[in-house]
């Protein structure tokens, strides 16, 4: 079996992953000051104060939470994407799937939900390699990739050293290039 011996190695992005965690400090600030001040608050959108005290709570939980894993992140020294003649390495984001060999790789496709543009990367076996994944968190993530994208594993160049663009187009030509050189 032929397979290149060029190994890409894309880095985290330290800057994108230190101003996204400051994105969400201002959420968790924003939620703690609707929570402190949602008795005061009444605007034709947010009438009730209750609606105000739930919204700052949820703001508060969910953007703490993705803090939390954007720290976890920030203190990892592994390299972010690993694109191998193996497969791909994926190190990328708390979701991150691990190692995926060429082998389990049929196709490379981006979706973008909310202004999120991903590189969607579709498994023979979607519901075997998600039952591999050690944290059920990840494993609901993954299965709900899947269902909404095709694809269980979902790679954003966000917390990335390059763009959605650069990274599709790699992933691409490297799975080209790996079917072509096992296809005799």
């Amino acid at each position: 079996m032929e397979t290149s011996s060029e190994t890409i190695i894309i880095k985290l992005s330290r800057k994108k992953m230190v101003l996204a965690l400051l994105g969400c400090f201002l959420f968790v600030i924003l939620g703690i000051w609707l929570v402190v001040k949602h008795e005061e608050m009444t605007s034709f959108i947010l009438r009730f104060p209750l609606a105000v005290l739930i919204i700052g709570i949820l703001s508060i939980v969910f953007f703490g939470f993705i803090a939390i894993l954007i720290l976890k992140k920030l203190s990892s020294q592994t390299d972010g994407l690993i694109i191998s003649p193996r497969g791909i390495t994926d190190n990328s984001s708390a979701l991150s799937a691990g190692f995926i060999p060429w082998t389990e790789i049929t196709a490379i496709t981006e979706t973008s939900y909310a202004g999120q543009a991903s590189v969607i990367i579709v498994i023979k076996n979607p519901e075997e390699f998600i039952a591999t994944q050690k944290s059920s968190f990840k494993r609901k993530a993954m299965m709900a990739n899947y269902k909404s994208f095709g694809g269980a594993v979902s790679i954003s160049a966000n917390s990335l050293q390059t763009t959605h663009k650069n990274l599709k187009q790699i992933l691409v030509e490297k799975l080209t290039e790996y079917n072509r050189m096992n296809t005799i």
